[in-house]
Order: structure tokens, then sequence, then C-alpha cells
């Protein structure tokens, strides 16, 4: 026979002077409680509340109840959504001017002197704390300025979840040591020359700020104790405007001339600038179009894609386009950008001790290798804040390296967010049992245990050990469905 609890609440007349009528004596009854953990990590709460017939609540009053699940031990809490109980006049006044609780499991009018039952279920993520806990029920009555007139709170059930909770094993991939940590600083200049010419002058136009950019850039690397710069490339580009031959010896000259600028002021050796150059930037001029809003777009892309026709064919029809216009708009918005200079610092970073690295993630991060982040996270707590941030680091400076991937994967999913582990998995390298038996978790802890199984055992296959544990966990969650009932 199942217990019923029940709330007895007192609201003494002299407390209530505006109540209008004497509610002392009155039980709210609870009856079917039940609190449960499902597959997936969600508490299951159910129970009925039962408002007697000679409860009465005036006309301006309003009753909420609010489930509450507590753990003594420590004091945490976790309060459900509420049944708000209205007053006849309450109701029609909040209906009217919009007030009703939008985030209320249920609001209701009440009818005194009828019985009134509400069937309460809730669902909440299963914290471990909840294992050892107790339902609560808590009554508060308001006055007509919501005001609190009364508070009582009850037991309504001691809390002891015999589900299985999935213990997963993650695992986590140690990078692999990188011997040369070359890296790049990259950039790109919008040089001014006089018409038709190849000389720089470094006071022309925009060109003291953008000369500026590359030697910043150049400082940051040569006056980095940490760093040695091994070679420095530029390559030129020219608008299509004009023929491609004159467009070819524009590249290259104004490039020849920015490697000479850069090695006089940086005092390099000859040969340690390359340069290269590009006749006309037609892939700049293509993206241009194809993001633009021009009335004959397809048309002029068609055109840039005809390889049938050399490069002056193709912009010689492209001014015939719309009548002019589109290539006036091109000549003024777009061409001046396709004429810039791409450079790229190569160099080399040292090797860094744990405590060094534990200061440069913070600053420079880009110089450190994915094993020296990992060492570095090493050094936290697992799970704790500094731990996780390292991983996510590591996946933002290498966002593209399958290693990064698994253990920003592993990170997503130590905190539960599975959309996120699941992006990050696409990403890792999917023949490797770290990420099968990471995508095995992803799928278990869905509930979908079949599913994670398969993964499991193809892991376990592959030398994972976290995989064996984790065919242990489905094993004992499998026993606890047989016996509790899915």
């Amino acid at each position: 026979m199942k217990r019923i609890y029940t709330l007895f609440i007192t609201m003494a007349m002299f407390a209530l002077p505006m109540l209008g009528q004497n509610i002392a004596g009155s039980d709210i009854k609870i009856e079917k409680q039940s609190v449960s953990i499902s597959d997936n990590n969600m508490i299951l709460v159910g129970m009925d509340i039962t408002i007697p017939a000679d409860m009465h609540i005036s006309s301006d009053k309003m009753l909420q109840l609010t489930p509450v699940l507590h753990n003594e031990d420590d004091s945490r809490s976790k309060v459900l959504p509420s049944v708000v109980v209205y007053g006849r006049r309450r109701a029609i006044v909040n209906e009217r001017e919009g007030n009703v609780p939008a985030d209320a499991f249920e609001v209701i009018r009440r009818k005194n002197d009828q019985v009134q039952t509400i069937n309460y279920t809730a669902r909440i993520p299963f914290e471990v704390w909840m294992h050892e806990s107790q339902l609560e029920l808590m009554a508060d009555l308001y006055g007509c300025a919501n005001c609190l007139a009364q508070e009582e709170r009850a037991l309504v059930m001691p809390v002891h979840l015999v589900r299985y909770v999935i213990q997963p094993t993650i695992a986590f991939v140690t990078p692999e040591v990188e011997a040369v940590k070359a890296r790049v600083e990259e950039g790109s200049a919008f040089l001014d020359f006089p018409v038709n010419q190849t000389k720089i002058y470094p006071e022309y136009r925009n060109n003291p700020e953008e000369l500026k950019k590359i030697i910043a850039t150049i400082d940051l690397v040569k006056n980095d104790k940490n760093t040695r710069i091994t070679e420095i490339d530029i390559e030129g580009y020219a608008s299509p405007e004009g023929s491609y031959k004159s467009n070819a010896r524009l590249a290259q000259g104004r490039a020849e001339a920015l490697k000479k600028y850069v090695q006089e002021l940086e005092h390099f050796e000859q040969d340690f600038i390359k340069v290269t150059s590009v006749p006309e930037d037609w892939e700049g001029l293509r993206n241009y179009v194809a993001n633009s809003t021009f009335a004959k777009k397809d048309e002029m892309l068609a055109i840039i894609d005809n390889d049938k026709l050399d490069y002056d064919a193709r912009e010689l029809r492209l001014r015939t386009i719309d009548g002019g216009s589109a290539y006036t708009t091109l000549l003024k918005d777009c061409y001046p950008a396709l004429r810039h200079s791409d450079y790229k610092v190569q160099y080399v970073v040292r090797g860094f001790t744990v405590d060094e690295a534990k200061e440069i993630i913070t600053k420079r991060p880009q110089q450190l290798s994915l094993n020296e982040m990992f060492q570095v996270a090493q050094t936290y707590e697992s799970g704790s804040d500094e731990f996780n941030e390292v991983f996510e680091v590591a996946v933002r400076m290498f966002p593209d390296d399958p290693t990064a991937n698994i253990n920003a994967a592993a990170i997503e999913l130590q905190q539960g967010n599975w959309k996120q582990a699941e992006k990050y998995l696409l990403k890792s390298d999917p023949q490797a049992g770290a990420t099968k038996n990471n995508e095995g978790v992803l799928w278990m802890m869905q509930g979908q245990l079949d599913k994670a199984e398969t993964l499991f055992n193809e892991a376990k296959a592959l030398g994972s050990a976290e995989a064996a544990k984790n065919l242990e966990e489905i094993a004992k969650k499998r026993k606890d469905n047989a016996l509790y009932g899915n």
C-alpha cells in the first residue's frame, strides 16, 4: 500500500485579515509520488496533488505549490516548475493583463468547495547529489499585492535512486612531440604605386601605414627571444586592368621593390627573402563578383571562368557588360584590393618547459606545440576550468588537427555537450581507437546502448583500454534495465 503524505496548511485569521474565509484544517494531499532516473540521465518526478473541497482561497489570493528536490547534507536543492492556483478575481485580472507565469507547470483557477487534482510531472537533468535527497513541497500564499501571506513546507518523500548511472571512461590522446615547431605569420599589404611604376615611395598615399604593418609583423617575430626567422616570402599581385603582359611585369617588379625595401631596413641576406608574383588576381575578382549584387552576375562569372579565352579577352568582355557600368564599379570598388603583396614570415620556435609553457599559453599560444599544451593540462585537475581551457585553446590553435579535436571532444563529453562533442569527433581520426571509444560514449550517454557497444568493440580491437571499461558499464546498465525496466 502506498503511503500518502499530506501538506497541512494552517492560516490564522489574524495573520490573513484579507483572506475572507478561514481555511484552517485543510489538507493538500500528495499521492502516487515517484522520483526515478531514466537511461539518458534525466530525473523524472511525478505525483498527484489534490486540493480538498474545504480549502478556500479568497478571490484576490494566489497559492503557489512548488516541488523542490533537496539534499540536507550539503544544502543543495533544485526547484521544479510550480503549480499556481489563483482565486477567481486574481485569475481574471492576470489573464487580462497577461501576467500568467509562463514557466509554471500548470495554472488553474480555484473552485472552492470542489476537489481539484493536478497530475504533476517534471523532468530535470540528473546530478550526483540527487541520489540521496528528498522531495518536498512548498506552499506559498500571496496577497493581492504579491505579498507573502503564508508559507509552509512539507516532506513528500525521501529519494533513494536505484537506477544505475553509467560512469563513462573518456579517452584523451597524448599528442606526438613536434620535432621542429615551424610557424608562419602572414598578411597582405596594399601599397600604392604611381601608374605603371614599380618603385616604392614610402610616403606616397597609404604606403606609410602599409609598410609599417609589414615591418611590425617581421619585428614581432625577429625580436622574440623564443623564435628564429627562417624565411620571408613575398608574392605580388596586380589587378586585371590593362594587358596581362604589362601586369606580369608590374606584379613581379613591385614584389621585388618590396623585397628591396624590407631587405635594406632589416639587413637580411640577399637570398633570405623569396619573391613570386601572380600577374592578375582573377581568383580575388571572382570572389568579389560571386558575392556581389550585379544584375548580370552569372554572365560575368561565366566570362571569368571561360578558360577558352585568354585573360585579356576575358577582361575586354567584362568591360562591355551592362553597358560598361559593371566594369566601372569593378575599377572603383574591386580592382584596388586586387593589387596587393602577400607576405609570410616563416620561423621556428624553441621548446619550452612546462612552467614556461604555462606562461606562454596565455600570451602567445601559437608558439606551443600540442604536446606542450597537453603537458600543461596535466598540471591541472581533470575537469577543472583550467584543464578544459587548455584543450579549448589547443583546438583553436590547431582547428584541423585530429588529436586536438579528439581531446576537445573529450572535454565536451565530460560536460555533457553532445552536439559540440559530435562536431569535434567528425574532425578526429575515424579509424583511431580513441575516436571510436568517444563516439561510443556519445551514444551510450544518450541511451543508444547497441550502437555504443558496436563502437566499443571496434575500439577495444584497436587496443583501447577505455573501451573495455565502457563495455563493462553497458553490461551493468543492461542488468539494471532488466531489473527495473527501461
